[in-house]
């Protein structure tokens, strides 16, 4: 019965903190949208349309970008934007179904951080501590509201997932393998720029434990599995993306390593600035002092696991400033791909939480 009544105070809380979480970017009555936001909402727009009409979306776009034949469908994964495109379906009105798609996205989001701290704590308090600064944090409001980066705000919904199935894993739990799997296919059906840094995170996690001599054939063949589940989840968006890629001759995006100016990131946070500046992206000024006390303690107690999550956590933060050099030779190569330094802050944010 207490756990029965815990779970319903639970769910009311995440619904009440979904809607803080979305309610102040509608207050005026509309949705400020910026050149990302009509590129993905438009996307969405021709995808309800042609479910409404029982079609699969057509993977070349001729609704909006002039009318000249994008393929954004094809490329830009939206499997996971039903959270937006349902809403739309079932609701005339677009900046209510607009505001429904926002709720239900920071509900996933704080859904799937609680599982992740569950697998780390048992203590109620400390949990909605970590999810409390996984969603309210800065820079998820940035991605959302400052820069409408849809394909991104998707992803950082089922990271905590990723890292969720990797914990149980590393925990000899079976439950693992599904966890990882339908996470990473998530959030490859999301963005896939977030689903590379994914699998380089984990790479680079488990070449630690390998050297550590901690991991074991079954962590190895758990994660192959895993592996599988996720490829499987995220076919549609892989067979369309790799079919056009083979097919045509396609213009991509730009390569480079838009770094983090400290000062102007230090500035934004001070004024609370959530706009879409490049260069001054920031975490907000309580999740960065958490950060800071948590960086200091590492060198006032006993060796500890959370000290490598910190750790890496500030390393990241501190890689993105502009106070490292970032060769052109490395920002034009394959790495160049993440563009912006500052979508490191997802990964940031996710440690920090753990």
């Amino acid at each position: 019965m207490i756990k029965k009544t815990r779970t319903i105070i639970l769910c009311g809380l995440f619904i009440i903190m979904a809607f803080l979480a979305t309610y102040p970017a509608f207050t005026a009555g509309y949705f400020k949208m910026t050149m990302d936001g009509q590129i993905h909402f438009i996307k969405f727009e021709a995808i309800a349309e042609a479910f409404k009409h029982f079609e699969m979306p057509p993977l070349v776009n001729f609704m909006g970008y002039g009318n000249v034949g994008e393929i954004f469908t094809g490329m830009y994964p939206w499997v996971t934007g039903m959270i937006f495109i349902l809403p739309k379906l079932l609701i005339q009105q677009p900046v209510y179904a607009l505001f429904c798609g926002f709720f239900l996205l920071n509900l996933i989001t704080m859904s799937n951080s609680y599982l992740l701290t569950s697998e780390l704590t048992k203590n109620l308090y400390w949990r909605m501590l970590g999810v409390i600064l996984y969603e309210f944090n800065s820079y998820h409001m940035i991605v959302m509201y400052g820069r409408n980066a849809v394909g991104e705000m998707l992803a950082y919904a089922f990271l905590p997932l990723v890292f969720y199935g990797c914990i149980q894993i590393w925990n000899k739990k079976k439950l693992g393998i599904i966890s990882l799997g339908l996470g990473m296919g998530m959030v490859v059906n999301s963005h896939a720029i977030t689903a590379l840094l994914a699998c380089l995170v984990i790479f680079a996690i488990e070449f630690v434990r390998v050297v550590s001599k901690k991991i074991t054939l079954k962590e190895i063949l758990a994660y192959i599995y895993a592996g599988i589940f996720a490829t499987v989840t995220a076919s549609y968006t892989l067979y369309n993306m790799l079919n056009l890629m083979l097919k045509n001759q396609l213009a991509t995006p730009w390569k480079g390593m838009l770094e983090i100016t400290p000062s102007a990131m230090w500035n934004a946070m001070l004024d609370n600035d959530m706009g879409d500046k490049a260069n001054a992206w920031n975490i907000g000024i309580v999740a960065f002092c958490v950060l800071i006390v948590l960086s200091v303690r590492i060198f006032q107690t006993q060796f500890s696991s959370w000290k490598i999550w910190i750790g890496a956590s500030l390393g990241l933060v501190l890689v993105s400033f502009s106070w490292l050099p970032h060769p052109d030779t490395l920002a034009q190569s394959f790495l160049g791909n993440i563009q912006f330094l500052g979508r490191l802050f997802s990964f940031v944010m996710l440690f920090l939480m753990i």
